[in-house]
């Protein structure tokens, strides 16, 4: 039997290559951005809202607010009270963290789509940003909500990003002295041109 030029050693490492491409990838369907904004409140409380964004491929039917394997402790938001959210979702305090979601005929958090999730908590944002409080779990349609996985392919742990946005009476300040501001130098004009 005759051999080819193309020996085996060269047509091995052709066949190897074509094969990693024909594997498919292995991804996360749920994936989230979490963007946290806040506004102090009375006796130490902080009003919280989170926006969330689905930027993954499967839709999101629920979402534990503080909890998560990795945290340490497990539940971290320091007394949260007041759970509300923009979907209709339940939003149950369970300890030191909040369960948004839990019923299969709610409204889900579709592919690309954001919404708000909204609670009170003494947790500082210093806590948030160092990530001593708000690690959570985001579960998608295909996973089993609230249950301790939060690394399959149908939930993802995240921490939020604390942002900040100046409060309310810090806006109204610094209206007023823009105001005062303009007053006064339309003031002068007038006076310097009489």
């Amino acid at each position: 039997m005759m051999s080819h030029p193309i020996s085996m050693r060269f047509l091995l490492p052709f066949i190897a290559g074509f094969a990693l491409f024909a594997i498919p990838a292995h991804s996360q369907d749920v994936k989230v951005d979490g963007f946290l904004s806040f506004v102090p409140a009375a006796g130490g409380v902080f009003d919280y809202t989170m926006t969330l964004q689905n930027t993954g491929s499967e839709a999101i039917e629920g979402l534990w607010l503080g909890w998560a394997l990795s945290s340490n402790p497990t539940f971290d938001i320091d007394d949260p009270t007041n759970a509300g959210n923009a979907l209709g979702w339940a939003s149950p305090v369970d300890g030191d963290s909040v369960q948004f979601g839990g019923s299969s005929s709610e409204t889900l958090l579709a592919v690309g789509k954001s919404t708000t999730f909204t609670f009170d908590s003494t947790s500082t944002p210093a806590q948030f940003m160092s990530q001593a409080a708000g690690q959570s779990v985001a579960y998608g349609v295909d996973a089993s909500q609230f249950a301790i996985e939060d690394d399959t392919l149908h939930s993802v742990e995240f921490a939020p990003t604390v942002v900040s946005v100046p409060e309310p009476s810090s806006v109204g300040l610094l209206v007023a002295g823009t105001l005062t501001i303009s007053c006064l130098r339309w003031r002068r004009q007038l006076q310097v041109r009489s």
